[in-house]
């Protein structure tokens, strides 16, 4: 089941709160109007009424936004009174002000979170330390540790590179320029030659000192070069030849 995002959550929390608000100012209202004994309370006991039934189990699949309750939020001046019901009025204006404040900055808080892409940062950025300037000691010194990184001993390493470089994939006439084709030919590799945790991308990133989207890009890039060179090196001979 996929996870719920963070704003979508933040959204849920506002609406039930909306709601909430919506639902006890109009019980305060109710009140007032059944100390005045008016004959609007059966009206607001059907508001209330409408949205309890919103916010009833059976109806949670249903987004209610903060805009859509204060609008369907019965409205004091919509009514016919005497001027005997006066301080009712008052009353219920005071109490109705106070709530719909509340369910005004609701809305504002809405509006900000579906306005931004992300909620949250860091307090601090993550520490990236490359182990990429190790290998070069390796290729030269110490060979088995080059090839337990990348799979490959250095001389496959450098055959490797030699045959992709100069495919059109690496070329760009952009003003942000690609990363040495040897670096995203080992992060490839290194990538290629774990499992599970070791190879997603996050722990790529952090192994090579450098962002998740230059590890996508790079394995990506590598993957279009080497099977592009796959009719070059893999042969499979023919059913009847003396080679099958």
């Amino acid at each position: 089941m996929p996870r719920v995002s963070l704003c979508r959550e933040v959204l849920e929390l506002l609406d039930a709160t909306a709601i909430t608000i919506a639902l006890r100012r109009n019980e305060e209202i109710n009140m007032a109007l059944d100390s005045s004994d008016t004959e609007l309370t059966d009206n607001w006991t059907d508001t209330s009424s409408d949205l309890s039934s919103r916010s009833s189990p059976s109806m949670s699949s249903i987004q209610l936004s903060p805009l859509s309750l204060s609008s369907s939020v019965f409205s004091l001046r919509s009514m016919s009174i005497d001027s005997n019901s006066s301080n009712t009025i008052s009353t219920t204006e005071l109490i109705a002000a106070q709530y719909n404040q509340m369910l005004t900055a609701i809305q504002a808080l809405c509006e900000d979170v579906e306005a931004v892409r992300v909620l949250e940062h860091p307090e601090e950025p993550m520490l990236k330390a490359s182990q990429l300037p190790l290998l070069t000691h390796y290729a030269e010194h110490r060979p088995k540790k080059f090839c337990k990184k990348l799979r490959v001993y250095p001389v496959v390493f450098n055959d490797i590179l030699g045959e992709i470089s100069d495919h059109p994939i690496f070329q760009n006439w952009s003003n942000n320029r690609q990363i040495p084709i040897s670096i995203q030919l080992a992060i490839f590799l290194y990538r290629a030659g774990h499992y599970r945790n070791a190879c997603s991308p996050d722990d790529i990133a952090e192994w090579a000192g450098v962002s998740i989207g230059t590890v996508m890009n790079s394995t990506h890039r590598i993957m279009v070069a080497l099977l592009d060179q796959h009719d070059n090196f893999v042969y499979i001979p023919g059913v009847h030849s003396e080679d099958m």
